[in-house]
């Protein structure tokens, strides 16, 4: 029977900064494209972008559960991320599909915040770990596990 693979804690730190930056960019892009909607589209794009930036956050905090998740089950690790990336365009799909047919929201203002969010995210995810430096998934040496 192999011993479960535990995150190094240099792993965990990389990943809570990763989170920390995610959910700092989700916020920080929401806020800027609230403004952006707001001075060229009116009121009514900026609480569609507000409304964006609402989800986006969301979906960071749905990043933070998974990455957490993923810590404590080395194992699954894989799967989680690309649950998560999944999960994130599937809701991203829902949403514009959900807000297609109503015609109090800005629905440019609302997509745009919305997949710039997601492209951020994922940017920041990738840059803060490789600018760690460690990696990111542990292999068990053969023969100490075994």
């Amino acid at each position: 029977m192999s011993t479960p693979l535990e995150a190094s804690p240099a792993l965990k730190a990389a990943v809570s900064k990763t989170v920390r930056n995610v959910i700092v960019v989700a916020a920080l892009i929401g806020v800027l494209a609230s403004i952006v909607a707001f001075i060229f589209g009116g009121t009514l794009a900026g609480v569609s972008a507000l409304i964006g930036t609402g989800v986006g956050v969301v979906l960071a905090l749905v990043t933070w559960f998974t990455m957490t998740l993923a810590m404590s089950n080395l194992e699954m690790q894989g799967a989680l991320m690309v649950g998560d990336y999944l999960f994130k365009f599937l809701v991203l799909i829902a949403t514009v599909l959900i807000v297609k047919n109503l015609t109090g929201l800005n629905h440019t203002a609302l997509g745009l915040t919305l997949i710039l969010s997601v492209i951020f995210q994922a940017a920041t995810q990738t840059w803060t770990l490789a600018r760690a430096k460690v990696p990111t998934i542990d292999m068990p040496i053969k023969g100490k596990n075994e």
